[in-house]
């Protein structure tokens, strides 16, 4: 199964800072995984702003970067600081 988890982070303004911990929280997924199993279960996009972004996750590499992700977004922005919005699609399915 695939899950698509939105963020919105209103008080970002800094879009590479956002990018960088989704790059983080990957490249330590890939350490723990490997990088084939994890770049085959992320897929990422970050508005230009750095107000948005949407991670697609499957598999225990992806819920890894997620994990991290998150973590890392609370560190950054505090634990209201942002938005998370998590929506789970089945394999095959358009969404």
């Amino acid at each position: 199964m695939t899950e698509k988890i939105r963020f919105q982070f209103p008080g970002a303004e800094d879009a590479g800072g956002v990018e960088d911990d989704l790059t983080l929280a990957i490249f330590t997924a890939q350490c723990v995984h490997g990088r084939p199993q994890t770049r085959l279960q992320v897929r990422y996009f970050v508005t230009e702003d750095g107000q948005r972004a949407a991670i697609e996750v499957a598999g225990p590499a992806g819920e890894m970067a997620l994990r991290v992700f998150l973590g890392l977004c609370s560190a950054r922005f505090g634990e209201d600081g942002f938005v998370v919005e998590r929506r789970s699609q089945e394999a095959g399915s358009k969404g």
